[in-house]
């Protein structure tokens, strides 16, 4: 079997083969690579676990008795009607300040007025740390929308020359907080502690909103202007029906998420296209390689025939080497797959996003694909090509 393997292997093709080998890598790589960073994408932009999809903000629209005064909030009967419908599950209600807000910083020389607001913990798409607030507690906990950070270092901070943050450096920083309100007032400690893809605002625990609005607003229940609804499905016609006839609308939900998806999207989807083609060509270069290869060696493997070698040896060993050159290639992409993500990983870490260590399922079965059909269709084509050397 030596002796075949080295007449099969000595025509100098060894450069071709490796060459085929490079591009299956960089095709197969890009083709893996594309499909996880999609996959991420698509967590980033949709929430943890892909549920934030399933939520929606709705406001009343704002007409000219609004502009003159008058507060465009929901009633009481405005929300039992809403949780009374069958395509929604559940009605979570924002609770605004009644009392003024506002932050400063000496050691970053700003000051700027400040809204909070607050929903029921289940329906905020992140568990930050220390998030309970008791009274007495002279820290704030703050979740903050993240395209408000998005809008702060590229809108914010170079007008008023403010240095930027990332989301993790950010939450390490604290600022004066001042809430006050019927003659009275009192300074916090603000903290960020988490990042909302989901809902637009300033986010602190319900128990602070509800103390500071007694301590410093009125004792007044405050109607929300905004509602977030945890529905089955936020593009059914039902319940767009239901909001038109109500003249209710739909908050515009990220900033820039939805835009920076399909634009991402697009570029991935590019460089995945690319990726397979280039897979698609190495696949043809091993077809050609190995053509060559067995044409280049006919004269030798006539002359093994008649010491009494059979065409199912030479199908077995030429097949037996692409296996061992393939899985050489994909164990290569595997690895340097996982290195790469490794450092992406951090980087994510380093803006605040908390994604899955591992690969997603989709990328190894991608890659199971890839791999069955590469190797059956040039087994397929070693065995057609060595049969028709040895017809008669």
């Amino acid at each position: 079997m030596e002796i075949l393997k080295q007449l099969l292997f000595k025509s100098g093709n060894k450069w071709q083969i490796a060459g085929a080998a490079v591009g299956t890598f960089i095709g197969l790589f890009l083709l893996l690579n594309s499909l996880q960073f999609y996959r991420d994408l698509t967590d980033l932009t949709s929430g943890r676990g892909g549920q934030s999809d399933q939520f929606v903000l709705i406001n009343k629209k704002v007409n000219l008795f609004n502009t003159l005064g008058a507060r465009s909030t929901f009633s009481e009967e405005e929300i039992d009607e809403l949780k009374g419908q069958p395509f929604i599950k559940e009605v979570g209600i924002f609770t605004p300040n009644q009392f003024k807000v506002s932050a400063s910083s000496k050691m970053l020389g700003f000051y700027t007025e400040l809204f909070f607001e607050s929903v029921p913990d289940q329906f905020l798409d992140v568990e930050p740390d220390s998030w309970d607030w008791k009274k007495g507690q002279n820290e704030i906990p703050v979740v903050l929308s993240r395209d408000y950070l998005a809008l702060y270092n590229f809108g914010f901070a170079p007008s008023q020359g403010l240095p930027q943050f990332t989301a993790k450096t950010i939450k390490r920083v604290t600022v004066d907080i001042k809430l006050s309100g019927n003659g009275l007032s009192k300074i916090f400690q603000g903290r960020i502690v988490g990042f909302s893809d989901r809902i637009n605002s300033v986010i602190i625990p319900q128990s602070l909103m509800n103390w500071a609005n007694e301590t410093f607003g009125s004792n007044s229940q405050p109607a929300s202007s905004r509602l977030l609804l945890a529905t089955d499905n936020p593009y059914s016609t039902e319940l767009a029906d239901f909001l038109q006839s109500n003249n209710y609308e739909l908050s515009s939900g990220r900033l820039i998420g939805g835009q920076l998806k399909t634009l991402i999207g697009s570029v991935v989807s590019l460089i995945a296209f690319i990726g397979f083609i280039i897979a698609l060509l190495s696949v043809l270069i091993f077809i050609l390689n190995f053509q060559l290869l067995i044409s280049r060696a006919s004269g030798d493997i006539q002359l093994l025939l008649q010491l009494g070698y059979r065409p199912g040896q030479i199908q077995r060993l030429l097949s037996r080497q692409l296996a061992l050159l393939f899985g050489g290639v994909l164990l290569l992409t595997l690895i340097t797959l996982f290195i790469s993500r490794h450092f992406l990983l951090g980087w994510y870490n380093d803006q605040g996003f908390d994604l899955q260590t591992g690969l997603h399922w989709s990328v190894w079965l991608l890659a199971l694909i890839f791999s069955t059909l590469f190797l059956l269709i040039n087994f397929r084509s070693i065995q057609t090509n060595v049969r028709r050397l040895f017809q008669p």
